[in-house]
């Protein structure tokens, strides 16, 4: 699916401020200028989104929640936005979101939920749908949204070991073992995976593969040689990219990218 025109899409981003860098990695606000049908590829960022004007709607249909919270996905993903759509989103680390979001993380993965439905919203939530609604523009909109997660997250910290799991993972190279990881941070694979999966959403297994996949994304470039990305990204070959790839989105690398 073709990206949507840059004419139709107004959208500002940036990094948070130092409170913020070990929960959220982005700050953005987006506000559509026509109609909008745009599709999302796997990543390994959970994302708390608040509607201000309009609301869109999911692949299937579903209107989303004016605040709404989505986790982990490993699967292309699609949204419609009406002409006029207003939203400002929070772009989490991988540990970010448990520190926000009191249940465990893989209630979440794969899914797109109301912040109601969570007993998590409160009048400062309703506060900041206002902020965002009369802001002068774009900026003071990240300002308002900046300071909302402040307040919510207080004197959070993020999960050590988790955290530490993240970073290992991060620049583990190609073919790495999850009981390498184990013996690394301390912990038993099973009392990990369970850890791990109640802070980030998925096991440590899955983030890994949605992670190579993930920097194979980034990286592509037209007339890149595929095979070359693949082992770059992390994969054993060509074929284990092709296969993930085509898990994730219906289809292959060539046919998404527009190569054969």
């Amino acid at each position: 699916m073709p990206a949507p025109s840059p004419t139709d899409v107004r959208m500002l981003q940036r990094a948070p401020c130092a409170g913020l860098r070990p929960f959220v990695q982005q700050l953005i606000v987006v506000e559509c200028v026509a109609d909008v049908r745009d599709s999302h590829l796997p990543d390994t960022a959970s994302v708390l989104a608040f509607s201000f004007r309009e609301r869109c709607r999911l692949d299937d249909g579903r209107a989303v929640p004016t605040v709404a919270f989505t986790g982990l996905h490993d699967r292309l993903r699609s949204h419609e936005h009406p002409r006029g759509h207003g939203l400002a989103l929070a772009k989490f680390t991988p540990v970010g979101a448990a520190a926000l979001l009191r249940p465990p993380q893989d209630e979440f993965a794969g899914t797109t939920v109301d912040l109601d439905d969570l007993a998590e919203r409160d009048c400062g939530t309703q506060r900041l749908l206002e902020q965002l609604a009369v802001a002068a523009d774009a900026a003071a909109r990240l300002d308002r949204l900046e300071a909302y997660l402040l307040h919510r997250l207080g004197n959070a910290r993020p999960d050590p070991l988790v955290a530490a799991a993240i970073g290992w993972l991060q620049r583990a190279p190609a073919g790495a073992r999850i009981e390498t990881l184990s013996r690394h941070i301390g912990l038993s694979q099973s009392a990990l995976e369970r850890r791990f999966r109640r802070i980030v959403g998925v096991t440590p297994k899955k983030y890994a593969s949605t992670l190579r996949l993930e920097r194979a994304l980034a990286a592509y470039r037209p007339g890149i040689d595929l095979a070359g990305l693949a082992l770059a990204a992390g994969y054993y070959d060509q074929a284990h990219f092709n296969h993930d790839f085509r898990r994730a989105t219906g289809r292959s690398p060539g046919a998404h990218f527009g190569t054969t």
